[in-house]
C-alpha cells in the first residue's frame, strides 16, 4: 500500500516557522523596503496595510509580464482571494516576491530592492572570502580531491548567509554543524563522475563567491564535465542569487581593498568563464510559483546525464514540496522532483528535513531543541536514482 504524502508546511500553526516568517520576519523586510526603496503613494500604503495586518494578507492576481503570468496561472486559478496563512509555505513566500518586486518598480526599472542587502553581506564577508581564495589557490599545488572537498564545504558552510534572517545567521555563525557521518568520499566520486555538473544556486554575494569557487575546483577535478551555475533571473528571498548579481561580485572585489587572493581567484573564474569551462545561466522557471516536481522545471532538474548540486534551503525545501516529512522518511521517497543524480547542501533554516537517521534526530533534538531552523546545522545528502520512481508516491 502507497501512503499518500504528508501535507505542505504553513503559517496555521503559531509555533511553527512559516508562521513565524509571516507575522516577524515578513513586516521587518516590508519596513526596510519603507524605509529604503522609492515607492509611489499607492505601494507605501499597501506595503504598510500588509506591516499591520500580515495574518489578513489575501492573493490578488499580479499585472506581471506576459511569460511570467503563464506560470503563475495555476497559482492564481487555486488560490486568488484565499490568505497567505492558509497557504503552503514556499507557494505564499514565492507569492511576496514577486509582489514585492511589482510594488517597488523592478519590472520597469531592472533595480534591485534588495541591492542594499546584498552590498552589506559582501562587506561583512570580505576578510573570509580573501582567506578561502588564499586557501583555495594553495591547493592547488596538491592533488584535485582534496582541494574539491575543502570547495563544497566552504560553499555549504556559505549557505548559513541569509539576509532574509540575520538573527539566525548571527546564531549559527562558526557552530554549523553535520548531521550525518563523513559523506566526502561518496560525494566527491558523483561530482567527478558527471559529464555535466549543474550547481542550483541559492544566495548571492559571499555564498555565490564561494559557489563561483566550487565551479572553479570542479573544472580541475573533473576536466571534461560540462560546469553550470544555474541562477534566478529576478531578485527573490531578498538575497537569491541572479545573473547580475555575477556581475556586482566581480565589481566589488575590484573595488576591494587589500584582498589580492580574492582578485586572483576571481580573476581565473572570470577566466573560465570567458573561455566558457563554467558557464552562468539565468532561469526564469525557478522565480516561478513551482516546486522542483513541476513539469516546467523538469529540464533544469530532470536530464538523466546532469549532476545536480542543490545548495540551500528553499532549494531543498521545492525539492521535497516544502511538506511535513517526519525527518527519518529515506530522502529518495520525500524528494517528489524528478532528480536523478544530486548532492543536497544545506545549512537548516526551516523545517522540512528528510534522510536523516533516528539517531541523528534524537541528538539534534536534544541538544538543540531549534535544530531545524536556527542555523546551527547542515546536510550533505546524495540522491541517485536509475530512474524517477514516480509509480511509487501517491498524492
Amino acid at each position: 500500500m502507497v501512503l499518500p504524502p504528508p501535507p505542505p508546511l504553513d503559517a496555521q500553526d503559531p509555533r511553527s516557522f512559516a508562521h513565524l516568517t509571516l507575522v516577524h520576519r515578513l513586516p521587518r523586510l516590508v519596513s526596510d523596503l519603507l524605509a529604503t526603496a522609492p515607492l509611489s503613494a499607492g505601494a507605501r500604503a499597501r506595503l504598510e496595510e500588509a506591516v499591520a495586518r500580515p495574518l489578513q494578507i489575501p492573493v490578488r492576481r499580479l499585472p506581471l509580464p506576459t511569460e511570467d503570468s503563464r506560470r503563475w496561472e495555476e497559482f492564481f486559478a487555486t488560490y486568488l482571494g484565499r490568505r497567505l496563512a492558509v497557504l503552503p509555505f514556499f507557494l505564499w513566500e514565492a507569492y511576496l516576491y514577486a509582489w514585492l518586486l511589482l510594488e517597488t518598480g523592478y519590472f520597469e526599472t531592472g533595480i534591485d530592492p534588495f541591492a542594499t542587502a546584498k552590498r552589506e553581506d559582501f562587506a561583512v564577508s570580505l576578510l573570509a572570502m580573501e582567506e578561502a581564495s588564499r586557501a583555495a589557490l594553495e591547493a592547488d599545488a596538491g592533488p584535485a580531491g582534496p582541494a574539491l572537498r575543502a570547495a563544497v564545504e566552504r560553499s555549504l558552510k556559505a549557505n548559513l548567509a541569509d539576509a532574509s534572517n540575520p538573527e539566525m545567521q548571527a546564531f549559527g555563525a562558526g557552530r554549523t554543524a553535520l548531521l550525518h557521518e563523513d559523506p566526502w568520499s561518496e560525494v566527491l566520486g558523483l561530482l567527478t563522475a558527471g559529464d555535466r555538473i549543474r550547481i542550483l544556486a541559492d544566495n548571492a554575494m559571499s555564498e555565490l563567491y564561494y559557489d563561483l569557487l566550487l565551479a572553479r575546483a570542479l573544472a580541475r577535478a573533473a576536466p571534461r564535465a560540462a560546469i553550470e551555475l544555474a541562477v534566478k533571473r529576478d531578485p527573490m528571498f531578498v538575497s537569491d542569487a541572479t545573473a547580475l548579481d555575477v556581475d556586482r561580485l566581480f565589481e566589488l572585489v575590484d573595488e576591494a581593498p587589500g584582498a589580492p587572493g580574492l582578485g586572483r581567484a576571481t580573476a581565473e573564474v572570470r577566466s573560465l568563464l570567458a573561455s566558457g569551462r563554467i558557464e552562468v545561466r539565468a532561469y526564469p522557471e525557478l522565480n516561478a510559483p513551482w516546486n522542483l516536481s513541476a513539469p516546467g522545471l523538469a529540464p533544469i532538474v530532470a536530464a538523466p546525464e546532469v549532476v545536480l548540486v542543490v545548495k540551500g534551503d528553499a532549494n531543498f525545501r521545492r525539492a521535497l514540496e516544502d511538506r511535513a516529512w517526519p525527518p527519518t522518511t529515506p530522502l529518495e521517497l520525500a524528494c517528489r522532483a524528478p532528480l536523478r543524480r544530486a548532492v543536497f547542501l544545506r545549512v537548516l533554516k526551516s523545517e522540512c528535513v528528510a534522510g536523516l537517521s533516528a539517531e541523528a534526530v534524537e541528538r539534534a533534538g536534544r541538544e538543540d531543541p531549534g535544530w531545524r531552523t536556527d542555523g546551527r546545522h547542515a546536510t550533505v545528502q546524495i540522491l541517485r536514482r536509475a530512474e524517477y520512481p514516480a509509480a511509487g508516491l501517491a498524492g
